[in-house]
């Protein structure tokens, strides 16, 4: 199939470039800086912001499936920035792929939109929205149900792995010298799923998803934010981690970011095994933290 892939040079982007191309998928992806592709991948130049270069981009590509994985993530703190590309990206993206004749679009939602109070959430739970990104990922998600094409939605919660924020935010800051800090108790829950696992659900969805279905995508095993990182911690080498009080993490890093952190929720996979054929490769963060930390170790 030829897919073409947005955010396909960021973190669960290129995961995703490769599960495709290893799957045997004609590959294509939209870089702003040709160059910046991911290996055995076309790059096509692109900008979410720019309507008319994203309307030759696809035209380029003639791509039979879009995944759309570019957006602005929970910890940006510009509202209006996250607004523009994550939904009128999405909005300029839809319009080139109609205009292109695209026969299928598969969408990167997310679980984390704002405090679940610990609830299990499956694709029948209205998730609470209380944050800018949970926000533009739901329009998105609205946006696409209203389209003549053929959409699947897929909603990874939080996605780690050897790269991308959990290296820079976790394993780089439980590094340095006054270490990273634990926002509250951390007695919150976490649902997690490695970045490869993810890239498998986007490539099944792409492959095999019936029209109109929403998947939510985590492993089995969710965790406390203290104990995930005090899990890194340990496979670091270094001291557990020390607790902030969220008022004052707020004041540094702004609302929403902290939001996302102190979310508290679980997340059920059962729609996507069951469906899809969906299997973890790695079912917990007890497997998955330990391997990531030494391939950052090792890079």
């Amino acid at each position: 199939m030829r897919i073409l892939v947005t955010g396909a040079s960021g973190f669960v982007g290129q995961t995703t470039c490769a599960e495709l191309v290893y799957r045997g998928h004609e590959v294509s992806a939209l870089v702003r800086r040709p160059g910046s592709q991911p290996a055995s991948t076309q790059p096509v130049a692109g900008d979410l912001r720019d309507g008319e270069r994203l309307r030759a981009a696809v035209a380029e590509a003639a791509p039979e499936c879009v995944i759309h994985l570019a957006a602005e993530i929970a910890s940006q703190r510009d509202a209006k920035q996250i607004r523009e590309i994550n939904v009128h990206g999405t909005s300029r993206l839809l319009a080139a792929c109609a205009n292109a004749g695209v026969r299928r679009v598969v969408f990167a939602s997310t679980v984390v939109t704002g405090d679940a109070q610990g609830e299990l959430l499956d694709e029948q739970t209205e998730l609470p929205v209380e944050t800018a990104y949970g926000a533009s990922k739901q329009e998105c998600e609205r946006m696409l149900s209203a389209s003549t094409m053929q959409w699947v939605v897929v909603r990874p919660s939080h996605v780690y792995g050897a790269g991308g924020w959990f290296a820079e935010e976790i394993v780089g800051r439980l590094r340095q010298p006054l270490r990273l800090a634990v926002v509250g108790r951390g007695n919150n829950w976490w649902d997690m799923v490695r970045v490869e696992d993810v890239a498998a659900a986007f490539a099944l969805a792409a492959e095999h998803a019936p029209s109109g279905e929403i998947y939510h995508c985590a492993d089995g095993e969710p965790i406390t934010y203290y104990d995930f990182v005090a899990l890194t911690a340990k496979s670091l080498g270094v001291e557990a981690p020390r607790r902030i009080p969220a008022w004052i993490a707020r004041l540094a890093a702004g609302r929403d970011p902290i939001a996302a952190v102190t979310r508290s929720g679980r997340t059920s996979n059962a729609k996507l095994k069951h469906e899809l054929g969906w299997t973890p490769r790695w079912p917990s963060v007890y497997e998955g933290v330990p391997d990531a930390v030494a391939a950052l170790l090792s890079a």
